[in-house]
């Protein structure tokens, strides 16, 4: 493994946001960095970190994942720099963000977190996301934190059956309703 310098290993980190152009959980930031041999993880994260710090990337954590997304600053640090990444480094980088679109997908498709409420509840809020566009997005109000756990655990199964449920269950209900008016 190449030991990158910090100033690389933060353009790469940039980089990535930006050829991304959404929210990355943390770990798959991380992964990218570690798995192309730039960094090790320590080194990523310190990295990572000091762009937190400079306001470069803002960090955003759920009760379970932290997600990583580059700020407006940041936007334009990256593509004041862009030529200073070499073009190798560039070009891998964006295979392997070709390469594992659909992982990369996946866990950032699904988003949950819970919070208490000021009534003393708990309010589980689940979002099913396209890039950064939200298709399908539910808060629950329950009792309990353990329950509110257990919602935002059960999202990354089930998010797909209840978004396809909902839309089969509106645009049905849609439909025979407009065929009656048209009657």
């Amino acid at each position: 493994m190449t030991s990158a310098p910090v100033d690389l290993n933060k353009q790469i980190i940039l980089h990535i946001l930006h050829r991304a152009s959404l929210s990355l959980p943390q770990s798959i930031l991380l992964d990218i960095i570690t798995d192309l041999g730039y960094a090790d993880y320590i080194q990523a994260q310190s990295a990572l970190g000091e762009l937190v710090e400079s306001e470069l990337v803002e960090e955003s954590a759920t009760y379970h994942r932290t997600y990583v997304t580059l700020t407006e600053t940041g936007e334009e640090a990256c593509l004041l720099f862009e030529n200073s990444l070499s073009s190798d480094i560039r070009r891998e980088i964006n295979e392997y963000l070709r390469t594992n679109h659909i992982e990369t997908l996946d866990e950032t498709a699904l988003v949950s977190d819970y919070r208490l409420t000021g009534t003393g509840t708990y309010r589980a809020d689940c979002k099913l996301r396209d890039g950064s566009h939200t298709l399908y997005e539910i808060s629950l109000e329950v009792a309990s934190e353990k329950d509110a756990i257990r919602i935002c655990d059960a999202w990354e199964t089930q998010a797909q059956t209840l978004y396809a449920e909902a839309l089969r269950t509106l645009l049905s209900n849609y439909t025979e309703k407009s065929s009656d008016s048209e009657t």
